[in-house]
């Protein structure tokens, strides 16, 4: 009985460190910053922006209801882990439509 309680808590002892160790690297990737752009037609995976200096990224939330040729504001911050894989990713704090495509 003693080796299963061991092996259970092992498990959680190793998901809590994982977490706490997900949590710390999100904490120093936390500096925000804002830019202005276009969302693009280049992502699979996620939303993708083209920021006005010409950089790709990938917005890992919050983008999904805004389309290709749409002029927006995005305020976020690096991701360390992600499924999207066409850019750089930014974890979106905030997204503003500025100006939505043409018809």
């Amino acid at each position: 009985m003693k080796s299963g309680f061991r092996t259970v808590s092992g498990k959680v002892a190793a998901i809590l460190a994982v977490g706490m160790l997900l949590s710390a690297c999100s904490t120093f990737q936390k500096e925000s910053f804002t830019l202005t752009g276009v969302i693009t037609d280049q992502g699979r995976e996620c939303v993708t922006f083209r920021s006005d200096d010409g950089t790709l990224y990938a917005l890992a939330n919050k983008a999904s209801r805004f389309r290709p040729g749409d002029k927006v504001r995005v305020t976020g911050h690096g991701a360390l882990m992600t499924t999207c894989s066409e850019a750089e990713t930014l974890i979106v704090d905030k997204i503003v439509l500025l100006g939505a495509a043409a018809k």
